[in-house]
């Protein structure tokens, strides 16, 4: 797969070598247990039958909305709804995060009132992680063996794993990528020194408290993340070599002070679109969303050997303790996560399917060829304690370097000594 993936793309791929990660655990795995879930409560020895089913989404997946993907999953509700003898799904809409928002409101509603509780929601990764270690959401063990198919990237398998078991259902996932604008680099080099050298800007989120694109880097150099405790780790001379790239960067003009101005991805893509640079790292589903016809799309190329990008997505969460309610949920969630149905509901949505079998029912082969090698070429989101204690001190490292204040060495140094303090 990963050599047919290539085919399309405008320079050599001297990294082939590399092997796809098959391990369900990535390096960047929680390190606390999740707990035991909150007791079922007593059910009767004949439980009333199920009417009705309510899910809690985020605003772009309002079923009301009269965009593509919108129209999609209404309709594919309908029709569990019509082979379920009228089954009623309810569908709440939620902020996707913050005050409020999907985990924030599944926390007060399960404390406040149990009885309002969704029966599946919309998670990210990142609050999958934390959901689970809440006690919020179900395991999936022994319930459903979905997360045993092997139509399933690596990665978009591992968005639903903690510690071994399933808490959900992978159905959107998204990578970070390269956009760039061909007419403006027509020769577009194969290598993150060839980009330093060709006079393109290159934006990325460098004040972000994420720091993925040097996290991202730091991997690609070998650079360890976690010890043998699991506890969060910087290595000196993996991340020298990070500091000293972007160094090079802002010498060449390739990464401009102005930088320091970005904290998101959605603000460098903003920034792309103005045309204020022919070159970003950004999400992939900035690009499928937009599909901008000045821009084509490409995969990370690693900085040494090993990780090419970082990928994340959404899943659905089983949240109801109820167990005849767990199974007609799990049958939705199922239902809503069949290879024919994703393979057009991610096209439409902007982000890449979550299933290999999905994908390759896209028709437009450029594309396609693309999103694949990305997928082949990305591993999962690290735990929300890696990036919590990585980002900002990566992150505080690349601004001094932006600023020329420091040298790479002595950047790395600081680093590493302000996360063992």
């Amino acid at each position: 797969m990963l050599l047919a993936a290539c085919d399309s793309l405008p320079f050599g791929i001297p990294w082939l070598k590399y092997e796809v990660p098959t391990e369900t655990q990535s390096a960047g795995e929680e390190s606390d247990l999740i707990p035991t879930p909150v007791a079922k409560p007593t059910e009767e020895t004949t439980p009333e039958p199920v009417t009705s089913l309510t899910l809690w989404v985020p605003p772009e997946m309002d079923p009301s909305l009269e965009s593509d993907a919108s129209i999609m999953l209404a309709n594919r509700l309908q029709l569990f709804s019509d082979l379920h003898n009228g089954l009623e799904v309810k569908v709440r809409v939620k902020a996707a995060s913050g005050a409020g928002g999907l985990l924030d409101a599944l926390d007060a509603t399960r404390m406040a009132a149990p009885d309002a509780l969704p029966d599946l929601i919309v998670f990210s990764r990142p609050d999958i992680e934390r959901a689970a270690l809440k006690g919020l959401i179900s395991s999936l063990e022994a319930l459903t063996e979905i997360p045993d198919d092997s139509d399933w990237y690596s990665f978009t398998r591992d968005l639903a794993l903690l510690q071994g078991e399933a808490y959900g259902f992978p159905f959107a996932a998204d990578a970070l990528a390269l956009v760039y604008r061909p007419e403006n680099i027509p020769d577009f080099p194969g290598t993150w020194t060839g980009i330093l050298e060709s006079n393109a800007v290159m934006l990325f989120p460098a004040d972000s408290d994420l720091s993925l694109f040097q996290l991202i880097l730091y991997l690609d150099e070998g650079g360890m993340i976690q010890d043998s405790q699991r506890r969060p780790i910087l290595e000196v001379e993996a991340l020298s070599e990070v500091f000293r790239l972007i160094q090079e960067g802002v010498q060449s003009g390739a990464f401009p002070q102005s930088l320091i101005q970005y904290q998101s991805s959605d603000q460098v893509w903003a920034a792309f679109q103005e045309g204020e640079a022919d070159l970003v790292v950004t999400w992939m589903s900035n690009f499928l969303k937009d599909r901008p016809g000045d821009a084509s799309a490409l995969p990370l190329f690693p900085f040494s050997d090993g990780a090419v990008s970082i990928g994340t997505g959404l899943v659905w969460a089983v949240s109801t303790p109820i167990e005849s309610r767990q199974a007609i949920a799990i049958d939705l969630a199922e239902f809503l996560i069949q290879s024919d149905f994703l393979s057009e509901w991610t096209l439409a949505a902007g982000y890449i399917p979550p299933r290999p079998s999905s994908l390759e029912k896209w028709t437009d082969k450029s594309l396609h060829s693309t999103v694949s090698q990305i997928a082949l070429m990305t591993q999962m989101y690290p735990s929300n304690e890696i990036i919590t204690k990585l980002g900002p001190i990566l992150r505080d490292g690349t601004i001094q370097i932006l600023q020329e204040t420091v040298d790479p060495e002595q950047a790395a140094q600081v680093a590493v000594k302000s996360l063992e303090e």
